[in-house]
């Protein structure tokens, strides 16, 4: 495929069944643009929806329309998207800025006065056409660094209206964001199939599959990207295609099947699989049969990745696979399909993973270890493997002495670290759900949030109240703040652990008065502090 053909099916919505308007897109910013994310970029659990723009590491930056049409919803939330602004336009498509430091003032009126309305920082707005129309090229917003950001940047969509899956706007920038660079590899496994292959090095026998580490790189830019199209052949024949210009929203935790999930757990390096899992039902553009190889010859078999990027800057990679008749290894555990709903029940352990939640059987060898300082067990639910959604999971609370039940929850450990997953007591057992198979216990978590004044000699002068706050286990769960009684908004910045009230003139008196923040965690602790303020 030549780089203008695939050029004409980006714009021409052969994947997404839209097509682009006659009005081209201006830049969302302006500044050169630059960038630090690609769509499709393999992220934690999901796929990236947008491209990231550098900010020149600031904020502040005008955000502009990139097409007329109508502001139809903005969004706020101390995590995710942070603050989020939509615009809808008339040519069925729908583009998004995230992480944004601010709304222009009769929006950020709107946002505001919900906000107050709700007594809530998080909130969604929807607006019709009429309300707030917007022209090419008008300033909408500001640059930020608001939600689960890592750093000041623009994280910008374009989406289907009406499905809402987002697709690759690169295309539509590519005169504005040059690059003549391929992409590069850094390594390749073999993914024997569990009771049917086996594989040691590039020797094997069976049904076989490939992966590989690669990255996109850009001009100038020493980030590393998604890649944007892969191809395997075997002995020049395609085996697997695919090309991520677009996904759904539902399908984007399939990520976990479509990389090498475990790699990704333990070290945090991609290896992109280029077969298809049974129970991957990931619907992006796969020109392909399910990619396994079958090594049934005593002969090398020449294996190829091509990829490519958007612009068409390709890299080759072959591979030899030696094909030798070897014995392959029997499996072990309790099999559970990945076709079927599966159960477990035994030496306290309760689980059921209903049918569509595996990717691929999965062998399962339970067992239990004591614990000096849980209320349980640990209990080790292996092979560790990622589960599509949430499961039910029962455990006994053996040790189960503690006055107050309320403050019980299940937590999973992973090396040094433990993460709170909270649950429900019911009986000697807790009842929680989980998205990846592990080691489980059960604990407590008693101890309050801690509540840290910052920089309190200047609030006053900045007419702000900053803090921070914290919390030992099982992390932030609600706050609340108010002056002499009345609700007062507090942004939250869930990544920096920061509470912030700014001086609201309309909502709030001048002189000396009271404040009062309560802040709770997940398991109902809470802390209390008051403060003598004056604006």
């Amino acid at each position: 495929m030549t780089k203008r053909l695939r050029t004409l099916l980006l714009l021409f919505g052969l994947s997404g069944g839209w097509l682009f308007a006659q009005e081209s897109l201006v830049s969302p910013l302006d500044i050169p643009l630059f960038l630090s994310g690609n769509f499709g970029e393999l992220r934690g659990g999901h796929f990236h929806s947008g491209i990231d723009i550098k900010t020149q590491e600031r904020t502040g930056f005008a955000v502009r329309a990139v097409k007329s049409g109508y502001i139809s919803r903005v969004n706020v939330s101390p995590s995710g998207y942070g603050n989020a602004l939509y615009i809808n336009h008339p040519d069925g498509t729908t583009s998004v800025y995230a992480h944004l430091n601010g709304f222009m003032p009769d929006i950020e009126k709107a946002v505001r006065d919900r906000q107050y309305k709700n007594e809530s920082f998080a909130v969604q707005l929807y607006f019709t056409a009429a309300q707030f129309p917007v022209k090419q090229g008008e300033q909408v917003a500001w640059s930020g660094d608001s939600g689960s950001s890592g750093g000041p940047h623009l994280h910008f969509e374009l989406r289907d209206t009406k499905t809402e899956k987002p697709f690759d706007p690169l295309s539509a920038l590519m005169s504005q964001i040059p690059d003549t660079l391929a992409p590069q590899v850094r390594g390749v496994r073999l993914y024997p199939q569990r009771g049917t292959g086996v594989a040691n090095g590039n020797v094997a026998w069976g049904k076989i599959g490939l992966g590989i580490e690669a990255y996109d790189r850009m001009n100038g830019q020493r980030n590393i990207y998604g890649i944007y199209e892969l191809l395997l052949q075997v002995d020049s024949v395609p085996v697997y295609h695919v090309v991520m210009d677009s996904f759904s929203f539902d399908d984007t935790r399939y990520l976990n099947s479509y990389i090498d999930w475990l790699t990704w757990f333990e070290n945090r390096s991609y290896y992109t699989k280029a077969f298809t899992e049974p129970g991957n039902r990931l619907c992006i553009r796969r020109l392909q049969n399910n990619g396994v190889i079958d090594v049934n010859e005593e002969r090398t078999y020449h294996c190829e990745f091509i990829l490519r990027d958007v612009y068409g800057n390709e890299c080759r990679y072959p591979i030899d696979i030696l094909g030798q008749r070897q014995e392959i290894p029997p499996t072990a555990g309790k099999r559970f399909l990945y076709n079927q709903a599966n159960t477990y029940s035994d030496k306290g352990i309760d689980l059921h993973i209903p049918k569509g939640n595996l990717y691929t059987d999965l062998y399962l060898s339970p067992d239990t270890v004591p614990s000096a300082t849980a209320f349980s067990p640990v209990y080790q639910i292996r092979e560790r493997a990622p589960l599509h959604s949430y499961c039910p999971l029962v455990l006994d609370v053996t040790k189960d002495n503690y006055p107050d039940k309320s403050k019980y929850g299940v937590v999973s450990y992973w090396k040094k670290e433990k993460t709170w997953l909270g649950g429900d007591y019911r009986n000697g057992k807790m009842y929680v759900k989980i998205r990846e198979t592990g080691d489980f216990a059960v604990e407590t978590d008693t101890l309050p949030p801690v509540i840290q004044p910052v920089n309190q000699t200047q609030w006053t002068s900045k007419r702000c109240l900053q803090f921070k706050v914290s919390d030992d286990l099982s992390g932030i769960q609600s706050y609340r703040g108010t002056l002499d009684g009345r609700y007062a908004l507090f942004e939250y910045d869930a990544k920096n652990q920061a509470l912030s009230c700014r001086y609201d003139p309309q909502r709030m008196k001048s002189g000396s008065q009271t404040l009062l923040l309560t802040v709770k965690d997940a398991a109902g602790n809470k802390t209390s502090v008051k403060y003598t303020v004056k604006f």
